[in-house]
């Protein structure tokens, strides 16, 4: 007896959640939701926005039953998306501590274990099935340059704004991390952003470029900086990026 296949998950980007999340806007409006002007985002531009959306829709339900079951499609995708963004975000900083852990040369176990990686090869596996994936995913963007470049047009104002931090308050991040490798390339990333904030557009570039410097300023491997401003644009780049 043959199986039926599998259809995968469908991926799903940060514009196809602003579009979930419009239709529920409308369907809302159009049924006069009393609450709908209290916590809805009325554009939703990032994954702040998203998250939103799904607990104002979980907390708010002063509309009729037929309104509600014609936003679970849409809520299915806000929630669906959710769930890709975070699983990304966690195998990025799993395959962290696993790629660290292995440059460094400490014992596998002793920073396998809290994750239930109990043995030298299943942390070899783990990191092994990390890195293939990784590199799947690097050549599946390699030919998806426009949703790519959606991301990085849809997350302009927000690339720049952190741009414009790591550089204008470079001298002051610099002294967060201590003299080393961390350091020289925090150096790097911080001038490669403000070279590349000259573009008209947003690049990769500039992405990596911020990406890097935010994950080597977190709050695990750098001390906080002393304007609470720029610690909270560092932790939204954090949850942004990584």
């Amino acid at each position: 007896m043959s199986r039926t296949p599998q259809v995968p998950v469908p991926r799903y980007s940060i514009t196809d959640a602003a579009q979930a999340a419009a239709c529920i806007r409308q369907l809302r409006l159009e049924a006069g939701d009393p609450d709908l002007d209290a916590s809805f985002p009325a554009t939703v531009l990032d994954d702040l926005d998203v998250d939103a959306v799904v607990e104002y829709t979980e907390a708010h339900r002063r509309v009729g039953p037929s309104v509600r079951a014609a936003e679970l499609e849409h809520r299915a995708v806000l929630v669906e998306y959710q769930r890709q963004r975070e699983t990304a975000r966690y195998e990025r900083r799993l395959f962290s501590v696993l790629q660290t852990g292995y440059q460094l040369g400490v014992h596998p176990v002793t920073y396998g274990a809290p994750m239930g990686l109990r043995s030298r090869q299943a942390v070899y596996d783990r990191r092994t099935r990390l890195t293939r994936k990784r590199a799947a995913a690097g050549e599946r963007s390699l030919g998806d340059e426009g949703r790519a470049r959606e991301w990085l047009d849809a997350h302009s104002a927000q690339l720049r704004a952190l741009a414009d931090t790591l550089v204008d308050c470079r001298e002051e991040l610099l002294e967060l991390v201590d003299d080393g490798p961390a350091h020289d390339e925090l150096v790097r990333n911080i001038d490669a952003a403000g070279t590349l904030l000259n573009s008209r557009r947003p690049t990769q570039d500039l992405c990596t470029a911020v990406a890097l410097a935010v994950h080597l300023l977190r709050p695990a491997v750098a001390r906080p900086a002393s304007n609470p401003v720029v610690r909270e644009q560092l932790a939204q780049g954090l949850r942004l990026l990584w």
